[in-house]
């Protein structure tokens, strides 16, 4: 990654929410940003990504609405680092081989 935020602010958060929970979270099952995504691709990319919303009903063949709310929701992938302002490079570039 470009930078270390995401790393850094995550601890930081861990270290905050145990200390105002205290004994009170007895286990911690999980902290950590929501939205994470696995990255098969070589490069420099956020591997947290901000959720959008899109809910719709749909048309029925006769016209009417459809009773129940179809699901479009998707994510949005982070150009640059919204704590620092540094931007990810994206795909690695493939070095030139030698002829």
């Amino acid at each position: 990654m470009a930078c270390k935020c995401f790393k850094e602010i995550e601890e930081k958060m861990d270290a905050r929410m145990r200390k105002h929970y205290g004994e009170n979270a007895a286990e911690i099952d999980e902290s950590s940003f929501a939205n994470q995504v696995y990255l098969f691709e070589e490069g420099d990319f956020c591997n947290v990504m901000l959720p959008y919303l899109f809910r719709f009903y749909k048309r029925k063949k006769n016209g009417d609405l459809e009773q129940r709310l179809t699901n479009g929701d998707t994510k949005v992938a982070i150009n640059y680092c919204p704590f620092c302002g540094t931007k990810f490079e994206g795909a690695a570039k493939e070095k030139e081989s030698a002829h």
